[in-house]
């Protein structure tokens, strides 16, 4: 079973997707979506699916997108494989970037390991390290958060003559 919250922006008097302690301001506060899942392999494709769909609709670029439903997909996986207990998935995005958290019951903090070349898991954590701006642990071991840069770069300019003055390349 899974349970979803509206991918919409925060009211007045919320941040970062729940309410704020003692604040009579509004608060300005990203875009977020979160969801909580059964511990079960299924539910992997379902949080990758549904990050998809509500990524297309804050209009990312595909580049960020796609590695950040990769992200989620290892992030989902690791909770379930090595965690305990309900699987959350927390995607909020503002300031340019995409923070990405899962979190489970489990204690013991996700840890990147050295895969073997035979070995048939191990490398999720190393993919997570490469898409991500940075990673890490939080929550007592309990989340692992990602964050993916959302502004992508125009390709650098490639001369084919002789070089120019034009200040775009």
């Amino acid at each position: 079973m899974t349970t979803h919250r509206a991918a919409t922006p925060p009211q007045p008097g919320m941040t970062d997707g729940g309410p704020t302690a003692a604040s009579s301001a509004p608060a300005v506060s990203p875009l977020a979506f979160e969801m909580v899942m059964a511990p079960a392999s299924i539910h992997v494709a379902q949080a990758r699916g549904t990050t998809a769909a509500v990524l297309r609709q804050w209009a990312l670029p595909d580049a960020p997108a796609e590695d950040a439903q990769l992200v989620v997909s290892e992030l989902v996986t690791n909770a379930i494989s090595h965690g305990s207990g309900a699987v959350g998935l927390r995607v909020r995005y503002g300031n340019h970037q995409l923070r990405i958290e899962v979190t489970d019951g489990s204690t013991a903090p996700a840890k990147r390991r050295r895969a073997g070349a035979n070995d048939l898991g191990g490398r999720g954590l190393l993919l997570v390290a490469r898409l991500s701006h940075r990673w890490g642990v939080a929550g007592s071991g309990r989340t692992t958060y990602a964050v993916i840069p959302t502004l992508t770069e125009a390709p650098p300019c490639r001369r084919t003559q002789q070089p120019t003055f034009d200040p775009t390349c």
